[in-house]
């Protein structure tokens, strides 16, 4: 008998994510090191990273930008203490 997988555990691997989500592999596995993208490291040592389809779908809704938001404030420029203005 073939069991079904339960949806809420269903996991993706970093390329299935970057496919997704239409970036690189680099930039998935960033987002894993700076904890904006939940994910499940399985294996000995470092591991293999895994992410689970509820954290992708809750990290697209968080990243969804809405019509009527602001735009974001852009930083201040920076002060170049070597040219004199």
């Amino acid at each position: 008998m073939v069991q079904k997988r339960d949806k809420a555990m269903q996991t993706r691997t970093v390329r299935d994510v970057a496919a997704i989500l239409h970036v690189s592999a680099a930039t998935v596995y960033a987002l894993c090191a700076q904890r904006k993208l939940a994910h499940i490291r399985v294996g000995a040592g470092r591991g293999t990273i895994r992410i689970r389809q509820e954290d992708l779908d809750a990290f697209i809704a968080g990243a969804t930008v809405q019509p009527g938001e602001p735009t974001a404030p852009r930083p201040p420029p920076a002060a170049l203490k070597h040219i004199k203005l």
